[in-house]
């Protein structure tokens, strides 16, 4: 289905700079105001009271997109952003040509006037088992209904882990560790079901543990729900180059 939008043109950088959600019928710039119509109504722009990001009654999201491109010819890990802008408010979501990950605004730390975060990955079924964040548990001796039984659980599996199995070559995940204790797994539900016999593993949640996104270059994509007034000035970020 396709989205209308209007766009806007600076005339001081010569191009066209910003896409905006609302949709008019008409309209006109006149003694200094902007002014729209929508199905037969007047609206008037550029207000600094009420809410903002609202068009003929619907509220939308402000969003900046752009691309990460420092030393394009080396792979790189970025770890983390900051974010130079007057609230924390921004959701952000990062695509690599080799990862995806995302920083949600609840972990943004204010660090020497900036929203500081690292980034975290999207766990997914690519799981680099030489990470530390991968941990064995071992061989599963019997199931009863959400609990795994073991001979050992090692004292570095933690509740919030994600325990996972191996089938045809691929992992399968199992479920999120509700609690646990020095010989049981307890999930809080089980999205796939494993057998005796079968080796476990803990993938530790990724809010918890994340070494950054490899990638030549990322695409960021930032998204506010604010409906205050919300500037933003700059965005950083902390890469490294990856070596193999």
């Amino acid at each position: 289905m396709a989205t209308n939008n209007t766009i806007t043109y600076d005339e001081k950088v010569k191009g066209w700079t910003s896409f905006h959600s609302y949709y008019p019928e008409f309209m006109v710039n006149m003694n200094n105001e902007f002014f729209t119509f929508k199905e037969g109504q007047i609206y008037i722009h550029n207000q600094t009271d009420g809410d903002r990001n609202t068009f003929y009654g619907e509220t939308g999201n402000t969003e900046v997109e752009f691309v990460v491109n420092e030393s394009p010819s080396d792979v790189k890990i970025l770890k983390a952003i900051s974010i130079e802008s007057n609230n924390k408010t921004w959701d952000t979501t990062i695509t690599t040509d080799l990862d995806e990950g995302h920083v949600n605004k609840e972990s943004l730390e204010d660090k020497e006037g900036m929203n500081y975060a690292y980034i975290r990955r999207n766990l997914d079924s690519d799981i680099d088992t030489s990470l530390l964040s991968v941990q064995g548990v071992g061989e599963m001796a019997s199931l009863s209904s959400n609990t795994l039984m073991f001979g050992t659980v090692p004292q570095n599996v933690c509740v919030g882990d994600i325990a996972y199995y191996m089938v045809n070559n691929d992992y399968v995940k199992i479920g999120l560790i509700d609690t646990l204790t020095g010989t049981t797994l307890v999930l809080n539900s089980l999205s796939s079901v494993p057998n005796p016999g079968d080796f476990i593993f803990c993938v530790k949640n990724n809010l918890a543990e994340s070494y950054g996104l490899k990638g030549y270059f990322a695409r960021l994509r930032m998204i506010s729900e604010s409906l205050d007034p919300c500037e933003l000035f700059a965005v950083n970020t902390e890469v490294v180059k990856s070596f193999p």
